[in-house]
């Protein structure tokens, strides 16, 4: 296939003659996206315009799941891809206009929760259960929110992160019991816009948002009931717009984001107490918005992004330190809003985001090369003891003895590509067990498994080998 690309003149260069269409570079820009990605449709909307406010995550079986809006029609969709084949369906199609600002998270069971807004302004959430959709308003007391974001606890309870615009503040609601708890985290100045939630390993929330006030980054998370904040970039520019946010191993957070004084593509990190930012791209001037960051087994970034100069799909990762710029999609049309990132297990990324054209498109890339569990950095004895080892079903027993002298605190549960599927904190004595589960509930594949000691500066020793049998 030719491989094209676009400058920033006006659309009516379209009108050119063929001969633009060359291989290799034009107008400085490179032509060709390396890895190859596959690029899909997962919804061309008929004669609807569709893709806006995507999505994604994907499924037990690393399928593809996107929540997005349905302009015309003023609808909530959800597309899901199972043997090859994408369907979609309205996820909550009111009378009103509903399922701007989606974000999305499934459940042990696969089952998508999305929390959204509809145009009156009112935060709703909306999960499927038993084939049905479920919906209910739980902020109904503003009239303008914007920009939420949600996560399952470890009961598969929903937490959002959400902006409340007339007010200016960052906001967060919680589900227990059947009730939603709301309360205000941040409050001062103009704060909470482009918000991102995680929840930590003991389940506390963090959230990246932006300050509009001070034109900062900043990072608001609570612990022992109260809220507290700090600034991740605190520079002259004005930055932390379109923040996107990921937890590691050791709890602590990766933040991709745009400054908009440089028109750059920035990502901040937290280690030892101290905030370092990174300039990724700046290779056009308006590059970076809509991010969306997820983490390899390594703890490595990975983040989708809007060239918004160019409109085009482009992927930056960290390998080994340096950052690499990769080109998506790259097409004659304007593509990549609304970008967002999942990595699955096997290591490859999987992105959902805009066409102007009014689709919601799909990219999947091959799977990344990943450090080996054996290769894991780590230091210290780490010795465990696993029993039963085969283990076929019911729990299996976790202890580290004289490791946990050494400053171990938790084991982590890898598969046989190294990837993370559940922390576990450590007892008194140094125990722990598994129910051979992952940390949303979900029954994980029988094989080969990986047990991992984690210290407070991360891993701690050398990972030991579990058989689950089923």
């Amino acid at each position: 296939m030719l491989a094209t690309c676009k400058t920033a003149l006006p659309r009516a260069w379209l009108l050119a003659p063929i001969f633009f269409l060359v291989l290799g570079t034009w107008g400085g820009r490179p032509c060709q996206a390396e890895p190859p990605f596959t690029i899909e449709t997962a919804d061309d909307g008929g004669l609807s315009n569709v893709g806006l406010y995507t999505s994604i995550q994907v499924d037990g079986g690393n399928n593809p799941c996107i929540s997005y809006y349905d302009q015309d029609n003023g609808n909530l969709k959800y597309a899901h891809k199972s043997g090859g084949i994408w369907t979609s369906e309205p996820a909550d199609n009111s009378p009103s206009d509903v399922g701007l600002f989606t974000s999305l998270a499934l459940d042990a069971s696969g089952n998508p929760h999305i929390s959204y807004l509809d145009g009156t302004g009112r935060l709703m959430y909306a999960h499927k259960s038993g084939g049905i959709w479920l919906k209910e308003t739980v902020d109904a007391q503003g009239d303008d929110w914007s920009n939420t974001s949600i996560v399952l606890n470890a009961l598969g309870e929903p937490r959002i992160g959400y902006y409340d615009s007339t007010h200016g503040d960052l906001r967060y609601a919680s589900k227990s019991g059947g009730s939603w708890t709301l309360e205000t985290a941040v409050s001062t100045g103009n704060v909470g816009n482009y918000c991102s939630l995680k929840l930590d390993s003991q389940g506390n929330p963090h959230i990246s948002y932006y300050d509009q006030t001070s034109g900062n980054l900043e990072y608001a998370s609570k612990s022992g009931g109260t809220w507290s904040t700090e600034v991740a970039d605190g520079s002259a520019d004005n930055t932390g717009l379109y923040t996107s946010l990921a937890l590691d191993f050791s709890d602590r957070p990766h933040i991709s984001f745009f400054d908009l004084t440089n028109g750059h593509l920035e990502y901040a990190t937290k280690s030892g107490g101290l905030w370092s930012v990174q300039l990724i791209d700046d290779f056009d001037p308006n590059i970076g918005w809509y991010t969306g960051i997820d983490l390899d087994v390594g703890g490595n970034p990975r983040i989708a992004y809007y060239d918004a100069f160019y409109g085009d799909l482009t992927y930056a990762r960290r390998v080994a330190g340096s950052w690499e710029i990769l080109y998506v999609d790259i097409s004659l049309s304007d593509v990549g809003a609304y970008a967002s990132l999942a990595m699955d297990g096997s290591g490859k990324p999987h992105m959902s985001y805009y066409d102007a054209a009014g689709n919601l498109l799909y990219a999947v890339g091959p799977a990344e090369a990943a450090v080996g569990v054996a290769e894991l950095p780590g230091a210290g004895p780490g010795r465990l003891a696993l029993y039963p080892n085969p283990s076929v079903g019911g729990r299996i027993n976790i202890r580290l003895g004289s490791a946990r002298r050494e400053g171990v605190t938790a084991v982590e549960i890898l598969d046989l590509g190294g990837r993370r599927i559940r922390r576990l904190g450590l007892d008194g004595s140094g125990g722990a067990s598994w129910d051979g589960r992952d940390e949303n509930g979900r029954l994980v594949e029988a094989g080969i498994h990986f047990v991992l000691p984690i210290g407070e500066s991360g891993r701690a020793g050398q990972a030991q080998r579990l058989v689950l049998l089923h």
